[in-house]
């Protein structure tokens, strides 16, 4: 863990104490600590006269071929790599880097050049202020030093309005922010500029001969990407599931790892009251999946933690203890803390999943009716369309070509008022999932409107284009990042996604439409993939997985608690301005007996009860309280 902080004044013995303590804590800590000119760095033993010199924190995948194009010894240590790199290529480093991580390096008296890797690296937050300057992946490090802990209530009610602000400099607290994704910030003094260095768009095509080509290769990378995972790891568990990617990702750890080596794998599941009801296009029980392909791959030993635990808010205040964070993903996080204090307990060393594999080998190019039609392919277009003989909910072929290849080609503005006139639950000026007040809801739409921004509500249901959907995949991934780094530091093993490798990425970004789409089939490139390495009926699902399937059944007994906890909200001066606190309490009083079908009468209950009230809690956190 790193850190750098200037204090005007210099840090006291006991801040500087606290920080030494909290950059430990972590399943790799680097609490080296020196002073270099005005600032504290932790996170490397340094020459106290060496303007230059860099803080890194996280690792380097290509690090043997950048060792090697360096003069360096492939057991080099990252950071000794990345200064070397720096040193060598300048801002260019960081593109020529392949890896998950962040870096602060002091470029002068007052100046730091802050980065993060682009897909996925570790938090980076930082001020920049005339009393304090300073950078760390640790909010908590900050606040040590002396930086004021100020919630921005717009920045909160932003997120509950869902206008996230994803690849945004900013942050849940005023006079904070954060390193985007792809990006550098330089500060010097109390003044910041910042540099997207890397353009996620801006891939090469790729082009093989046969169709059996792109399926080799895509496998040859993700065992690369497996192999990366695994360096510096003993003990692998892996979050597994019945769908597509992580199936994959587990196939080529096992490749990967010494012939007889055991790949513990963790699966969760419905609690027994669930009802068995799942939306449609969706399963919700992942279990017995797991065990017919487990079966397949003897090395792996499947385990199923009691489900029991896992709601909304479990272990939430411990997360929020290492975060500060009230993201908007929190709310999902509560089943998988048993995986990882089941992992942790059989003697794992980390936990491997594929969380980014829609959007690298399951990659879906729903893009491709629309392309079809702009280039005149009609044929194609009607291939596309047509409905699988294992899909019952398919609507009639003009519906679906109005919807995925009309629409997506029609202004924004033009399909905004289309997707108003079909759906209105989904158009209300607070969006459907949203427990906003009516008056900040306002407040935050004239705001928002000015902004330019838009929820993630109002964008195209179907993006019209490879360019668009892959921005999208881009904001999405810009966000989470601490969440990952609180799973690590509060349950203590490292966190790695296969499937987050970037010339992975890279490769599936660049892959013609036909190979992620063809005809009916989607996912063309993944299900290629699995042939044979799991259950024809796994590999040919076309319904996903669904987590918190059973959110009806969980709160069902915990309403009086919750109402409980709604009453309390009441005497908070802010959050009950900001939430429609009278609505919250009759969303659980007039409780549905059954998980309900309808979106309007299921979305504020699954979706916008439990951000309310993780937000409140992020809050109670922030301010000591315990009353709610």
């Amino acid at each position: 863990m790193i850190a750098a902080i200037r204090c005007m004044g210099g840090l006291a013995p006991e801040a500087r104490r606290s920080i030494s303590q909290l950059l430990a804590d972590h399943p790799s800590p680097i609490p080296a600590h020196a002073a270099i000119r005005n600032f504290e760095c932790w996170g490397a033993k340094l020459d106290p006269g060496n303007i230059g010199a860099t803080l890194f924190f996280g690792r380097i995948d290509n690090f043997r071929d950048t060792a090697h194009a360096l003069g360096l010894s492939p057991e080099s240590t990252p950071v000794e790599i990345y200064s070397r790199a720096l040193g060598h290529w300048g801002d260019e480093a960081d593109r020529k880097l392949v890896g998950h991580y962040s870096a602060i390096t002091l470029e002068g008296p007052n100046q730091l050049r802050l980065v993060r890797s682009p897909w996925t690296a570790p938090p980076l937050h930082f001020v920049a202020g005339q009393e304090i300057t300073g950078a760390s992946p640790l909010l908590s490090a900050l606040f040590a030093a002396g930086v004021e802990k100020r919630i921005d209530w717009d920045h909160l009610v932003d997120q509950l309005a869902f206008d996230h602000h994803d690849c945004e400099p900013v942050g849940w607290y005023k006079g904070i922010g954060r390193v985007p994704l792809g990006s550098r910030i330089r500060i010097d003094g109390s003044d910041w500029t910042l540099d997207r260095y890397y353009d996620p768009v801006a891939t090469e095509p790729v082009c093989f001969d046969r169709d059996e080509d792109y399926v080799e290769r895509a496998q040859e990378l993700l065992d690369e990407a497996a192999r990366v995972a695994l360096t510096g790891v003993e003990k692998p568990a892996i979050m597994l599931s019945g769908g597509l990617d992580s199936p994959l990702a587990a196939a080529a750890l096992l490749r990967e790892m010494p012939e007889g080596a055991t790949l513990h794998s963790f699966t969760f599941g419905p609690i027994p009251e669930w009802d068995g009801y799942s939306p449609p296009g969706t399963f919700g029980e992942e279990r017995e999946r797991v065990r017919r392909f487990a079966a397949m791959h003897p090395q792996i030993e499947p385990h199923f933690p009691d489900p029991v635990a896992g709601g909304h808010d479990h272990r939430l205040r411990d997360l929020l203890a290492r975060t500060e964070i009230g993201t908007a993903n929190v709310a999902n996080i509560g089943i998988f803390h048993s995986l990882f204090e089941q992992a942790k307990a059989a003697g794992c060393d980390a936990m491997l999943t594929a969380l980014h594999g829609n959007f690298t080998i399951s990659l879906d190019a729903g893009w491709a009716a629309a392309e079809a039609l702009r280039s005149g392919r009609l044929a194609k277009v009607r291939r596309l369309l047509a409905a699988s003989a294992e899909d019952e909910e398919a609507h009639s072929i003009l519906r679906r070509f109005l919807s995925q290849a009309v629409l997506p080609n029609l202004p924004e503005s033009v399909q905004r008022a289309v997707r108003q006139q079909v759906h209105p639950e989904r158009s209300a000026p607070v969006p459907l999932a949203s427990l906003l007040s009516a008056g900040t809801a306002n407040a935050w739409r004239k705001r928002s409107t000015k902004r330019g921004s838009r929820t993630v509500f109002e964008r195209p249901t179907i993006p019209a284009s490879r360019e668009e959907a892959i921005r999208r995949m881009w904001a999405s991934a810009d966000s989470g990042e601490d969440i990952d780094l609180g799973m690590e530091r509060l349950h203590g093993m490292a966190h790695r996604d296969v499937t987050a490798y970037r010339p992975l990425f890279e490769f599936c970004h660049g892959l013609p439409t036909d190979q992620l789409r063809r005809a009916h089939v989607d996912r063309f490139l993944a299900r290629r993939m699995a042939r044979g390495m799991m259950p024809e009926e796994q590999r040919l699902e076309t319904r996903q997985g669904r987590h918190n399937v059973d959110w009806h059944a969980r709160m069902t007994g915990r309403r009086s608690e919750l109402l409980v906890q709604v009453s309390a909200l009441r005497a908070h001066p802010e959050l009950s301005r900001i939430l429609d606190l009278d609505r919250l309490d009759r969303l659980l009083v007039d409780w549905p007996e059954e998980m309900p079908r309808a979106l309007e009468d299921r979305i504020p209950r699954e979706i916008g009860i439990t951000r309310a009230l993780t937000t409140a809690a992020f809050v109670s956190h922030v301010e000591k309280r315990n009353d709610f």
